[in-house]
């Protein structure tokens, strides 16, 4: 969705992933390597002019290029990056201004472009390997959270990434959500639990249908490491779904498209409103797709 939306500003794109290993020098650049000059002037025989430079090259990072070339940033996961190393992004964002180590050979500022874009995601502060955000740089960007997509989201997005029928991927969206719900793994994405499904079912011509052995075999294989439950009871759960038909039929809720004159409003959306904004702008550029 990042990367939509990136491409949606028809600006070049620079990707970050976030790691705890990253220094500031990761995110603006550093000095690599050296460049030595020697000169020797000896034009007059009786007169040797002897010149030896010798200087630091520096090399800019993907947040300095685009900073200087407005190019739109990426930064996936940003929280597994450590706090203090995300600091040099404060004057980047509010005082448009990033700060670069002193050099005899380049300012100690860069002024960031206008047309510089940032788009930040991040993974729940539960998740393994992640750290809390400080609350300087939350007070600089706009929180949308995203919660799990819809049916008819996750249905298209499954028909649109592997090929499959729709109805194939109805009946694997509703199976994993209906196997979350019964082994309380609500809390984790069952998005790509139904994108590995639908990949192998594609690939080998499966048929997503409870009684179709292969395809038994591929819930079990995706499904049962993802529950704290033991395998046992997993298997169990998923065989009970399975054999009783036991795949909850979710509704397709259709939302309507807002009228001329709330589409014209100058109120600022919430993040429910940007949410729903968001979603729409997908779900309809899959459906052109599919058309």
């Amino acid at each position: 969705m990042a990367m939509h939306l990136a491409n949606c500003l028809a600006r070049p794109v620079m990707l970050i992933f976030g790691d705890d290993d990253f220094t500031s020098s990761d995110l603006i650049g550093s000095q690599s390597g050296y460049t030595h000059k020697k000169l020797m002037d000896n034009y007059i025989h009786s007169v040797l002019k002897v010149e030896d430079e010798l200087k630091h090259n520096w090399v800019d990072s993907r947040l300095t290029m685009a900073c200087r070339e407005g190019f739109t940033l990426v930064y996936d996961e940003f929280n597994r990056s450590r706090p203090e190393v995300n600091n040099v992004l404060l004057s980047a964002l509010e005082e448009k201004i990033l700060t670069l180590p002193p050099t005899s050979h380049q300012p100690d500022y860069l002024q960031v472009n206008s047309q510089f874009r940032a788009i930040f995601t991040s993974n729940p502060e539960e998740y393994c390997g992640v750290h809390a955000t400080q609350d300087a740089l939350m007070d600089r960007l706009v929180t949308i959270n995203m919660p799990e997509p819809d049916q008819l989201t996750q249905t298209e997005i499954l028909a649109q990434k592997t090929g499959i029928g729709r109805e194939d991927a109805l009946f694997i969206v509703n199976l994993v959500k209906t196997f979350r719900l019964k082994t309380a793994t609500e809390k984790t994405s069952g998005l790509r639990s139904c994108l590995m499904i639908a990949k192998v079912c594609a690939s080998h011509d499966i048929v997503a249908n409870s009684a179709d052995a292969d395809f038994r075999d591929i819930c079990a294989d995706v499904l049962l490491s993802r529950t704290s439950l033991p395998i046992d009871s997993s298997r169990a759960i998923l065989w009970e779904i399975l054999d009783n038909n036991l795949v909850e039929s979710l509704s397709v809720v259709e939302e309507e498209e807002p009228s001329d004159d709330q589409a014209s409003t100058s109120e600022p959306l919430t993040g429910n409103q940007s949410l729903k904004a968001i979603q729409s702008l997908l779900r309809t550029n899959l459906l052109k797709q599919k058309d």
